[in-house]
């Protein structure tokens, strides 16, 4: 009797498998070198606290948000959402991030703020971003550029399409930021849509 109890008190103690997910679309592996046209310096994301933390938090309900204790993201939430939003803004204007190295001389850089206001997903449904980007030249030469982003995708069944969903909307958002960094280099500085 109290070997079964000892074997089911070890397996009531035996933490269920975590898995892990990543933001950050796989590489594109006809990705060109960035050319010297222009640098980007992409701050550090700021996102909301309820979902700032390993745990990939899913929405339930109406009034109901779940972090589930098995599925999380490979590094700190807003760590993976810069990264993935870096690599495709950097991917769409041929240019190379130079957060924390001193940039080159002569040529512009543009420094870039995503904040994130909303970052939720249903299982199987969807997923929601909403964020505000801020974009200017370093040099400040021209104003600053706000722009507001919503994008919704369509998320296949499980976490894996949760993760790809959220891959998708990034690419959006970075795709309408390098639109912005074009027309605020052409003086129009316009959102793009």
């Amino acid at each position: 009797m109290l070997v079964v109890s000892l074997i089911a008190a070890a397996a009531s103690c035996r933490s269920s498998r975590t898995y892990y997910y990543t933001l950050v679309a796989p590489p594109d592996e006809a990705a060109t070198m960035p050319t010297d046209e222009l640098q980007l310096d992409v701050l550090p994301v700021e996102v909301p606290p309820e979902v700032d933390r390993a745990e990939i938090v899913i929405r339930e309900s109406r009034g109901q948000l779940t972090p589930v204790d098995t599925r999380a993201w490979i590094s700190p939430l807003p760590r993976e959402l810069r990264r993935a939003f870096s690599n495709e803004l950097a991917h769409d204007l041929g240019a190379r991030d130079i957060a924390g190295v001193t940039p080159a001389e002569g040529t512009p850089t543009y420094r870039v703020k995503l904040a994130v206001l909303r970052f939720e997903a249903e299982l199987g449904k969807r997923t929601v971003v909403d964020a505000t980007s801020t974009v200017r030249e370093a040099a400040g030469a021209k104003p600053t550029l706000v722009c507001s982003h919503r994008v919704h995708e369509v998320a296949s069944a499980g976490y894996d399409g949760i993760a790809e969903a959220y891959q998708r909307a990034l690419a959006k958002i970075a795709k309408q930021v390098a639109g912005s960094i074009r027309s605020l280099r052409a003086g129009a500085g316009a959102c793009t849509p």
